[in-house]
């Protein structure tokens, strides 16, 4: 997984993903969507008989609907103005308006623009201490080449608990060093443990990434 990926937040974890029209306007609206999971929030398109909108989790178990003045249109520039409203569905007293830069909004001077929409959602999560906390999803990688210059199959294993990669690490290294491997370097500490060892004619490396975030 490449870092730009490792610092978003999950995709949504339901069906729709194969969706063409979900797919869609996922790739329509992705310039407001990336934004919002990389503030660590996870984001979803909703389809709802036709009406859609823009929905991002918060830690409370409530969620911020994005749309226009009613809805969303399949084509986003056709956005006049973006509508932010925070809602919990079993608790009908939570349903405030956080951003309303549409016709008749407080902030309608501000149109379809992104920045002050994407302003106006940060300072209220962090304002409410709304913002979903992730950890990182940690895995072993080991990779290499042996002594006839062919690559090592590569190895990643992914840990929902951080120890458990470590424990991994500790296993394929002493297995290393058992064999008669050298170590030729080592940094990260006990957190993000990486080495180099050489033996046989090969080299491998084994560490400890990051491919990932999970809910804490």
């Amino acid at each position: 997984m490449n870092s730009e990926a490792s610092q978003l937040a999950p995709l949504p974890d339901h069906g729709n993903t194969d969706d063409r029209v979900w797919q869609a306007l996922w790739s329509a609206y992705e310039p407001v969507i990336t934004p919002l999971r990389r503030m660590g929030l996870v984001t979803d398109v909703e389809l709802c008989g036709g009406m859609y909108g823009i929905t991002a989790e918060l830690n409370d178990g409530s969620y911020l609907l994005i749309t226009s003045e009613h809805t969303l249109p399949a084509d986003p520039d056709e956005v006049e103005g973006w509508h932010v409203q925070r809602i919990k569905d079993d608790v009908a007293t939570i349903q405030e308006i956080v951003y309303d830069s549409t016709e008749t909004g407080a902030q309608t001077h501000h149109g379809n623009q992104h920045l002050p929409l994407f302003d106006a959602i940060a300072t209220f999560l962090k304002q409410r201490a709304l913002g979903v906390r992730f950890k990182p999803l940690k895995a072993v990688s080991i990779t290499g080449l042996k002594n006839d210059h062919s690559t090592v199959e590569p190895i990643t294993d992914f840990f929902p608990k951080p120890e458990g990669a470590i424990a991994r690490y500790g296993r394929e290294v002493a297995e290393l060093r058992s064999m008669g491997w050298r170590c030729l370097h080592q940094q990260g500490g006990n957190d993000w443990p990486l080495s180099v060892w050489a033996g046989d004619g090969g080299v491998v490396t084994v560490a400890v990434a990051l491919i990932g975030q999970t809910p804490e």
